[in-house]
């Protein structure tokens, strides 16, 4: 085996092992709660179902009447030991006890044992009560003639140590010992899931997931960024416009904005669409960001919330005044310079989705789309449209006849592979030039974070057509 394919092997075992990392912190909360469970039905199960029982013993010397040296071992001791064990266990004992103690030997337990090397035989006997267990070692001890004389009439018992009563169960609750026991079998199903997962779930994580299954370039990785939004706080916006915000995700935007540039100073690309496969994967943030980044550079833009099941770009900017709706002017409400709004003190227009429609196809499909990209294109150099999901719906497929290219962001480890490749394919057939994707929300892998900077420079898509 060459070197290359040893480094290949590594490369593909610590791809897996990282996926591994990746969903166990992705379903932890689904784990947590698994063991959680697994751990208080062990716990139930021992308050519930733990029995405790009591014992009772006697240690003594099964011989015949006329044996001189009754601890002396051989293999006719051995024979008449199995004969008494079988007779002391039998029924026949069995009536005996029921008969002479009135007790059911439902819940009781005798056994008898040779103690190794030796003579000696051990009477065990166990019952829910101490009591009970000691009346019946006593019972058998001074009743076992009724059995043996019908069989081995000349056989004896010397006792050495007699029954008595347990002062003491035979065993405690073990509820830590039980615990772990749950700890353990949920460990093992959430182990279970995690590789199920692994083996049958296949999603995008990193950009060579990108290259090599959707045949496109990754433009850039957007970080996640744990961030809790406080009530009338503004503090935690993912926005460019917010001062607070990290550094690495202003790099992003920055790279992303590069390759519009470069887009538009290539191919003339003026309408750009931005879409996902599937909801909450973080198109509009990415759109909204993106349209922020163009106009901080001083590039006149305008960005367009074309999501009309599901506006959220007004709801990300928090903007408190507006003039007019998308949905307004594509049924003949408004015209345009009513519907624009200005973005701070940004060179940047927005046009805001407020209301839902649910017959946004019918919107969409009417000449006032059209009319209104035309004469967008002819006012600013870019046009930014927040388009709904690809995957089921058919709108974003009506807005992509209008585009010059599109920008498809992937959540990382959300939208499955063949989801993706479906949509794509799709949209290829109205939009013919897709120039990458973004994957938004991403996490740094265990064994350390590819380079912020993915692509640009390198190419423009891999399979989804060229101008």
């Amino acid at each position: 085996m060459t070197m290359q394919d040893n480094n290949a092997e590594k490369i593909d075992l610590t791809k897996y092992v990282d996926y591994f990392f990746r969903t166990v912190l992705k379903l932890k909360k689904l784990f947590i709660l698994i063991i959680v469970i697994m751990i208080a039905i062990m716990e139930i199960r021992t308050v519930f179902f733990f029995e405790t029982t009591y014992s009772s013993e006697a240690v003594f010397v099964v011989h015949t009447q006329d044996q001189d040296n009754i601890f002396a071992t051989n293999d006719e001791n051995d024979d008449m030991f199995t004969t008494f064990n079988g007779l002391m266990t039998g029924p026949m004992m069995q009536q005996i006890i029921q008969e002479g103690l009135g007790v059911s030997l439902q819940d009781i337990s005798i056994s008898l044992a040779k103690i190794p090397d030796t003579n000696l035989v051990q009477l065990h006997v166990t019952a829910k009560d101490g009591e009970t267990a000691f009346h019946v070692a006593s019972c058998i001890l001074n009743n076992y003639h009724q059995v043996t004389d019908l069989v081995m009439s000349d056989v004896e018992i010397s006792l050495l140590d007699t029954p008595a009563v347990a002062k003491a169960p035979d065993a405690y609750p073990d509820y830590l010992r039980n615990g772990i026991m749950g700890l353990a079998i949920g460990i093992i199903i959430c182990l279970v899931i995690s590789f199920a997962v692994i083996i049958f779930r296949h999603t995008i994580i990193d950009s060579e997931d990108v290259k090599n299954v959707l045949h496109l370039n990754n433009i850039t990785k957007i970080p996640y960024l744990n961030v809790r939004r406080k009530r009338k706080s503004k503090q935690l916006e993912l926005l460019l416009s917010n001062p607070r915000i990290q550094y690495s995700f202003r790099q992003s935007f920055h790279d992303l904005r590069l390759r519009f540039e470069q887009e538009n100073k290539k191919n003339q690309s003026r309408v750009f669409m931005v879409g996902s496969v599937l909801p909450n994967e973080g198109k509009s943030m990415v759109a909204s960001n993106i349209a922020i980044s163009l106009a901080d550079k001083g590039h006149k833009t305008v960005l367009v919330d074309l999501d009309l099941r599901n506006p959220s770009v007004l709801r990300i900017l928090e903007e408190d005044e507006l003039s007019g709706n998308i949905g307004g002017y594509l049924k003949g409400e408004y015209v345009l310079e009513e519907v624009i709004n200005q973005y701070q003190d940004y060179p940047l227009d927005v046009i805001y989705g407020v209301d839902s429609y649910e017959n946004a196809p019918e919107l969409l499909s009417r000449p006032s789309l059209e009319k209104l990209i035309r004469a967008l294109k002819e006012h600013y150099e870019y046009v930014i449209l927040d388009v709904p999901p690809l995957y089921i719906l058919e709108d974003a497929l009506i807005i992509s006849r209008y585009c010059d290219t599109g920008l498809i962001v992937i959540k990382q480890d959300h939208a499955s592979e063949a989801d993706i490749l479906d949509s794509l394919e799709e949209l290829n057939e109205h939009l013919p030039y897709i120039m990458g994707t973004v994957i938004n929300q991403a996490r740094a892998s265990v064994f350390g974070s590819e380079h912020h900077r993915y692509g640009y420079g390198y190419g423009y898509g891999y399979g989804y057509g060229h101008k």
